[in-house]
């Protein structure tokens, strides 16, 4: 199947589980904030949402919703404590 192209032939970026499940591990390291977790989720799930981007082919809906919680995240009443964080990693990895 042809990669999917769009503005200027530049290929689609993939939003996959793996990287997602990287960021979750970066913010459990020390080496990413709440607020900045919650900012990297959002701007992924718009760019899907603007055609710039896509979630990985069979994963999407997993994506999608791990996106959806971690994007408000920095806010107290959505946000995730280490264990959840831990545990939507781990449901990430998992295919």
């Amino acid at each position: 199947m042809a990669e999917q192209r769009f503005r200027h032939n530049k290929p689609m970026t993939v939003i996959t589980c793996d990287v997602l499940a990287e960021q979750i591990e970066a913010r459990l390291s020390g080496a990413m904030t709440d607020e900045s977790l919650a900012a990297w989720a959002f701007d992924r799930f718009y760019a899907v949402e603007l055609g710039l981007a896509r979630f990985e082919t069979g994963a999407e809906e997993r994506i999608a919703d791990a996106l959806d919680a971690l994007m408000f995240s920095d806010h107290e009443a959505f946000r995730l404590d280490e264990e959840e964080l831990r545990r939507l990693a781990a449901l990430l990895r998992i295919l």
